[in-house]
Parts: C-alpha cells; sequence; structure tokens
C-alpha cells in the first residue's frame, strides 16, 4: 500500500501501480502472468499498458512467437518528474507577471498557524531576492525553530540569497545561531533586547514585506503586504538603523 501511494504521488493510478510493481517484481513476464500477478484482469492491463510504454515504465520484447513484458528503471520516474519540476520552475516567472498585470490582485494576505508561517518562508525564498531581517530568537516556536534549521536556511543559501539581520538579543538559540557567516550569505547586527524587543519579525525583500510571529507563547501568524512603497519604506528605515548600529 506505501509503495502504491508512493507510484500514485507520480501520476501513476492504483491499476498502473500495481502492473508496474507486479512488473518489477517478476523481471521478463508473459502478460497473462503479469495480469494475475497484478490482480487485474487482462483486458484492464491490455487497456493500461500502452500508456505505460508511452511513460517508459514498460517494454515488451519478443521471443519466438511470444510477447513479454519488462519493467525499465524506477530511476525513471524520478527523471520524468524532476524534468516537469524544471519546466514549471521556468514558468513560474511568467506566471507571477500575469499575477502582477492583473486588475484585481491581493496586496496583503494573512497566514495562520505553522503552515501558514511556512507559506510565509516560502514567499520570502520565491523571490531570490536580497533579504533585509528585523529579529527576535528568544522564545522562538519549536516547529519554526527546526523548520528554519533544515529548511529555510539550507535552501535560501543554495538559491544564493544574501540576508543582513537586525537581532534584538541573542543569536544562539538550541538549534539556531544566526552570527555573521560569509558561506551563509549572512551580516548580523544586535540591539538590545530590553531597549528594543522585537517580538514580531519583519521581513523585506523585492517589493513585500512580511511580518511573523513566531513565539512559543502566541498562536502562530503571518502577513505578506506587497507594495513597493511600504517595501521602499521599510528597507530605507533598515538601512538607517544599520548604518547607526
Amino acid at each position: 500500500m506505501e509503495k502504491q501511494e508512493l507510484l500514485s504521488q507520480f501520476g501513476l493510478s492504483k491499476s498502473e501501480s500495481s502492473i508496474y510493481m507486479a512488473a518489477l517484481e517478476l523481471g521478463e513476464s508473459l502478460p497473462s502472468h503479469l495480469a494475475k500477478k497484478a490482480g487485474i484482469k487482462r483486458p484492464m492491463l491490455y487497456k493500461l499498458m500502452p500508456d505505460l510504454l508511452e511513460k517508459g515504465l514498460l517494454s515488451q520484447t519478443v521471443k519466438g512467437k511470444r510477447k513479454y513484458v519488462v519493467a525499465e528503471e524506477p530511476q525513471l520516474l524520478l527523471e520524468k518528474k524532476q524534468a516537469e519540476l524544471k519546466m514549471l520552475e521556468e514558468k513560474i516567472p511568467e506566471l507571477q507577471l500575469l499575477l502582477r498585470t492583473a486588475k484585481i490582485k491581493p496586496q496583503i494576505i494573512f497566514y495562520e498557524g505553522i503552515e501558514g508561517v511556512k507559506k510565509v518562508f516560502m514567499d520570502c525564498l520565491r523571490e531570490r531576492k536580497p533579504m533585509l531581517e528585523f529579529l527576535g530568537l528568544t522564545n522562538i516556536h519549536p516547529e519554526v525553530e527546526d523548520y528554519a534549521k533544515n529548511y529555510v536556511i539550507p535552501t535560501r543559501i543554495n538559491r544564493r540569497i544574501p540576508t543582513r539581520d537586525i537581532i534584538s538579543g541573542k543569536i544562539v538559540t538550541q538549534k539556531l545561531n544566526i552570527k555573521t557567516d560569509p558561506y551563509a550569505l549572512r551580516e548580523v547586527k544586535t540591539i538590545d533586547e530590553n531597549k528594543f524587543p522585537i517580538p514580531l519579525d519583519c521581513y523585506i525583500y523585492g517589493d513585500n514585506v512580511s511580518f511573523l510571529l513566531i513565539r512559543s507563547d502566541s498562536e502562530p501568524m503571518g502577513v505578506i503586504i506587497r507594495s513597493r512603497e511600504i517595501a521602499a519604506t521599510m528597507r530605507s528605515l533598515f538601512e538607517l538603523i544599520w548604518q547607526n548600529l
């Protein structure tokens, strides 16, 4: 069942998954044996086989007067999925342009809960623009801390997105060490947490400003504001503080 669910992620139906798994187990097999192993009727096998052959998951070979079915490498599924994702990634800028040129589009987007917080982080990473951040690491939500360490920071580094952080208070938590680090493309300056607390994190990137409430004693939430003017104002405020620290 787990294997079938996995194959469904690659666009295979339940019957197609059964056929492909049966072919993997049998190796070279006659269609009648394959249908029996897959637990389906032969007419259904013949109906679905052209699709599986076209996808490159099955191939046929002839020995004498008999036609045999052979499963191809599962790696083909991954390569096909990677090609589809690459094609989609190339089209994303065009789709974003359509959104920006729409007559009616959202200017302020609210998110709630941990999954909502993750969507805000994804928006920051998707923009692929240098990021300016006001951060407070005190009492950070443990799930957000894990997500930042295991996904957000590695992805940002991988996408070569530089960041400058103004952090109120400590820069080290149980799992994070947000220090100036050339490898991590990060510069950090700190301010006194007692004089200048930052309970609401702020991220400035492109023409966007995001705010995140990610303290463990509050319900997680996020807000994205898409505005060139607001982003420019927040960027100027950040630079003013940065240059005077």
